[in-house]
């Protein structure tokens, strides 16, 4: 029984020391060319130093006597709250592990495992078509705010708090009647589009570990699918037609010269 007790009390000796175990770890998936920002989990920084490190642990970005330091292979996309530490990372391209490490009085190491999927970020569809917003996501419970605006227009937004879609009209109404969300994944339909629609859609999803921001360029075109099928249809009985009238006269010759009518 002693032996049991002396192994327990170095095992949690070892835990203290050492930080077994208290490395976080967060998956985050994103779609190429988002933006994210991955969050320490602190609202202010009482730390001399913070550290953002790559997988085999170089330093990318880091906070140290109060001032930011980032690596330039990074070309300008990463960025650094001075007040929480949190880093951004603006148009992700690859799947990548991302350390964090903060010392002083707040001890807090997490690893972040961010999956990029290579999907479409622009949307063309014909007038009157159906226009999908898509989150890239299968559920949406882990993100308690998910906003989608057009432009600098709020469109539709879900609160994980009260757990309802709000809809969004514009001052001329442009989208009224015409929006259609999904209450599991968060992805928008837009019904009966029009050309006025096309522009950019922007997505924020924000969770306790990350917020993603994304942009979708949407552009409708002038003809809807149910006029290009009319016009479609109304020259093939042309065609049926003039095809028939061919028929018909080639016929009426032929019974002519049969005839030896010339």
């Amino acid at each position: 029984m002693r032996n049991l007790s002396l192994i327990l009390w170095v095992l949690l000796l070892m835990d203290g020391v050492f930080g077994v175990d208290k490395v976080k770890q967060v998956s985050v998936s994103v779609m190429k060319g988002d933006s994210v920002t991955l969050h320490t989990d602190v609202t202010e920084l009482q730390s001399d130093k913070i550290e953002w490190m790559s997988e085999d642990n170089v330093i990318i970005a880091q906070i140290a006597n109060n001032k930011i330091s980032i690596d330039d292979v990074s070309e300008g996309r990463l960025e650094l709250d001075h007040q929480t530490g949190s880093l951004t990372i603006r148009n992700i391209t690859e799947n990548r592990i991302y350390n964090l490490d903060i010392g002083g009085r707040i001890q807090i190491s997490k690893r972040f495992n961010v999956t990029v999927h290579d999907e479409m970020k622009t949307v063309s569809v014909k007038k009157e078509d159906s226009i999908i917003l898509r989150t890239g996501v299968i559920d949406i419970r882990e993100y308690y705010q998910i906003l989608w605006k057009f432009e600098d227009e709020r469109m539709a937004e879900i609160t994980k708090g009260t757990n309802k879609f709000s809809l969004y009209n514009s001052a001329n109404g442009r989208f009224s009647g015409r929006l259609h969300p999904d209450h599991q994944t968060g992805s928008l339909t837009i019904s009966d589009s029009q050309t006025t629609d096309s522009g950019d859609y922007h997505l924020n999803m924000i969770s306790s570990s990350h917020t993603i921001q994304r942009t979708i360029s949407v552009t409708v075109k002038g003809l809807s699918s149910a006029v290009i099928a009319v016009i479609a249809l109304c020259v093939a009985l042309v065609v049926v037609v003039a095809v028939a009238v061919g028929v018909a006269i080639c016929h009426m010759q032929h019974v002519k010269r049969s005839r030896g009518v010339v």
